[in-house]
């Protein structure tokens, strides 16, 4: 991850050896259909990083160039931390289905995982008569677990792009 300006970088290698980039930054939620912007159009995202990431160093221009670069904008939300649903007899969800958030906690794959196990314990465990009693109590603690996890992403999502990120990173990386 890189931070600087209000924005951030993040690089993820894939198995297959290519990366993912993310750029990040504070956007209304219009942002892509106001920007005219045809992601298609490599010269065109070319030019827009050079604008928008114009006080980063121009390393960071390898990230465009390469045959196989394809750009898909992809608004990041997050749903309230107090999201609740009544429970339903037959049906329930898990993972990013069920919480909803940007990814700067680094806990999604997590709570998903937890998600499938607390689902699993509540589905097979003798203390509930009915299915929807056990996803009642899967809800229940997802919801609680959710709220906490998620105050923890909006947060770092907000010091993450404020124009003191990469200070803040620094700060916590030499305590």
């Amino acid at each position: 991850m890189a931070f600087g300006d209000s924005k951030t970088i993040s690089v993820s290698a894939k198995g297959d050896g290519s990366l993912d980039v993310y750029m990040g930054w504070k956007a209304d939620a219009s942002w892509i259909m106001n920007s005219s912007i045809d992601f298609k159009n490599e010269q065109q995202v070319l030019d827009w990083f050079k604008k928008e990431y114009a006080k980063w160093d121009s390393v960071w221009l390898e990230l465009f160039g390469h045959e196989k670069t394809s750009f898909t904008p992809r608004p990041l939300y997050c749903m309230p931390l107090d999201q609740s649903w009544d429970p339903q007899p037959n049906i329930t969800l898990l993972g990013d289905a069920a919480h909803v958030m940007p990814p700067y906690a680094g806990e999604g794959v997590n709570m998903a995982m937890l998600d499938a196990l607390e689902l699993s314990e509540s589905l097979t465990s003798e203390t509930f008569t009915d299915l929807k009693s056990a996803i009642a109590q899967y809800e229940k603690q997802m919801f609680a677990r959710f709220a906490e996890i998620g105050k923890e992403t909006m947060d770092n999502t907000e010091w993450m792009h404020s124009p003191d990120g990469l200070n803040t990173i620094l700060n916590m990386f030499s305590k």
